[in-house]
């Protein structure tokens, strides 16, 4: 079943890694022309995800994992010439990463690495 990614992200209050950082690292990380930032917004934010519908059933399956995600995914593996692997490590846990994601909490989730596996495949 097909579900579009919300454009709306709100930062919780206990996820926010903001709360986390050091003033010096926090307004590095919220500068509008960070690579990070600047990569969310031209890149991650313009997948058309209405164009990927026709690949998913309409009366059967659960919903998608974020279409904008996983594409943003790929371009960063590509970027920086890492396996799937290093991929998935990268997202989870560095922060300059799954901010361009559009992942801006710590509790958010990420694609499972078999829902990348099988959509790259496609």
């Amino acid at each position: 079943m097909f579900k579009k990614t919300s454009n709306k992200t709100q930062l919780g209050m206990f996820s926010s890694p903001n709360s986390f950082l050091t003033d010096r690292s926090e307004r590095f990380y919220e500068q509008n022309d960070s690579w990070h930032n600047l990569f969310r917004i031209q890149v991650t934010l313009r997948v058309e995800e209405s164009l990927f519908e026709p690949l998913y059933s309409r009366q059967t399956g659960s919903p998608n994992s974020s279409i904008r995600v996983m594409v943003a995914m790929m371009i960063l593996k590509e970027a920086n010439r890492w396996s799937d692997s290093q991929l998935f490590e990268q997202c989870r846990f560095n922060l300059l990463v799954r901010s361009p994601l559009g992942l801006v909490n710590m509790d958010d989730l990420l694609p499972s690495a078999s829902t990348y596996s099988c959509w790259v495949s496609v």
